[in-house]
């Protein structure tokens, strides 16, 4: 199967793109231009060849969120098990400064952007000639990756401006804040459309299937409280067959789903993907600067041994093995020891194959989370553990500690570990913790659960503000949005 990542465009392709992908929340300058020398839509959308590069267009700046030093690295410095370095430093210990908010504000914008590429798909594609079910495909992908922007821009800003036209001219550029519940139900419109109509198997490693869609729908349900309908499209991806946790045998073996030459895998159900000649700066973000492990890194990201999830973490689980280092080798092959100051570093990104680029992909949602996502749920909805919440907790464990997930091992857990509704809830966020460890999730599950400062007071001593759980409204999209206005931005900015 062939790696979608979104390559390099030529020249004709990056006109187009300029403009599908307009800002929403462009300066009035920008929108006010009308270059004669600029591709109108009317010269475009014409083919099915047109429609599947204003598709490719919307990954663009989303890719850029989860590659670079952007959205995808705002989370890791905030959890409860690593601090951040540079310009993670004081987001780490949960301050928010100008620096912090020019990246939360370009996040914005990208997603932004994102979603007005694809409504200008989801406008003009439908005129396009072409096979139903080719086009209807098209439109579920627009519509799963403008669901996928919302999901970002909800947990991360609240309330947002829901678009579902695309923005091509000035007086367009309005919106409200519409309610998180809102917000919610129009990703879900748009994820069961995408179930219905987007394909089983995906022709390229990195779009997305009717899996994906309802792997979100599980999570969007999930986060929303709705506890039997997150049991109930999560157990829909588990009983389809199509996917299965990869085994492993040692730490090593997490390369198949982690690693930079990784392609796809039996597990990968979503995910934004990577090549050594396109590359992303994952790799960088956890190395130190002297590490074979990347080009050069940034050691942006590390654990103190003090931390109670490090700290408690069994050191025969292979995913400890795999994601965590306290030496390492350097460029000349020398083994060092992490430095005082950065004692635990985080090695799930590793790439010391570099060339010229890294080439980790970012798990969006693999079968991991399908099975996570059902055991919590269905210990909700049931008010305490069942068997199958139990064995699907258990498919997880059993794969940390090397055996065959689907066979009862010696580390299985037992109704007697979690005897309550609460005790087994907290069981499972503990393996989604090690489970997804450095994949910007731990920070929603203590902010969805309400633990969030009673779990980082314990493990960093420090108060968690109530306004850094959600970032700033942009002040270009308060001067900008007649609809916004400064008494709008969230509290604490």
């Amino acid at each position: 199967m062939k790696k979608f990542t979104s390559k390099p465009f030529n020249s004709y392709t990056l006109l187009i793109i300029a403009i599908i992908g307009i800002s929403a929340t462009s300066c009035k300058k920008v929108l006010e231009e009308n270059p004669s020398d600029r591709l109108a839509t009317t010269n475009f959308y014409k083919t099915e060849s047109d429609a599947n590069v204003a598709i490719n267009a919307i990954y663009n700046p989303i890719r850029g969120q989860y590659g670079s030093t952007a959205w995808g690295g705002q989370f890791t410095p905030m959890e409860d098990y690593s601090y951040g370095t540079g310009i993670y430093a004081n987001i780490s210990l949960y301050g928010m400064n100008s620096g912090d908010i020019s990246r939360t504000d370009d996040s914005w914008r990208s997603f932004f952007r994102a979603i007005n590429s694809a409504n200008m798909a989801l406008k003009y594609i439908p005129q396009i000639p072409m096979a139903d079910a080719n086009k209807n495909a098209l439109l579920a992908e627009a519509r799963f990756l403008r669901a996928w922007c919302y999901r970002n821009l909800v947990w991360s800003w609240g309330g947002v401006p829901i678009r579902k036209e695309p923005t091509e001219k000035l007086d367009q550029i309005g919106g409200k804040r519409a309610p998180v519940a809102e917000v919610y139900n129009f990703i879900i419109e748009d994820l069961k459309f995408a179930e219905t109509n987007l394909p089983s198997k995906p022709a390229l490693a990195g779009k997305p299937t009717k899996w994906a869609a309802m792997t979100m729908l599980a999570d969007i349900y999930l986060f929303s409280e709705k506890w039997a309908e997150a049991r109930d499209k999560a157990n829909e991806v588990i009983t389809s067959s199509d996917y299965a946790l990869v085994p492993v045998k040692t730490a090593s073996d997490f390369d198949l789903l982690f690693g930079p030459t990784a392609i796809t895998s039996k597990e990968d159900i979503f995910s934004i993907k990577y090549a050594r000649t396109v590359g992303s700066e994952i790799a960088q973000q956890y190395a130190q600067p002297n590490s074979a492990y990347s080009s050069g890194g940034y050691g942006s990201f590390y654990g103190l041994p003090t931390f109670p999830l490090l700290r408690d973490w069994d050191k025969q689980d292979l995913r400890y093995q795999y994601d965590i280092y306290t030496s390492y080798p350097n460029k000349q092959g020398v083994i060092v020891q992490a430095p005082p100051s950065a004692p635990i570093l985080f090695g799930k990104f590793k790439d010391p194959g570099f060339a010229p680029s890294h080439g980790n992909d970012f798990p969006i949602y693999r079968f991991a989370d399908a099975l996570l996502i059902y055991a919590e749920a269905a210990g909700q909805a049931a008010g305490g553990p069942t068997a199958l919440a139990l064995e699907r907790l258990n498919m997880i464990r059993r794969r940390a500690y090397g055996h065959d997930p689907a066979a009862p091992s010696a580390v299985d857990y037992t109704m007697a570990d979690a005897p309550t509704q609460q005790a087994f809830r907290d069981l499972v966020l503990k393996e989604r913790a090690y489970e997804f460890l450095c994949e910007g999730k731990r920070w929603f599950d203590l902010v969805r659960t309400n633990t969030l400062k009673q779990v980082v007071k314990a493990s960093k001593g420090l108060d968690v503000p109530d306004f850094i759980t959600l970032f700033a409204i942009p002040k270009n999209e308060i001067d900008n949005n007649p609809d916004i206005n400064p008494e709008d931005q969230n509290p604490g900015y």
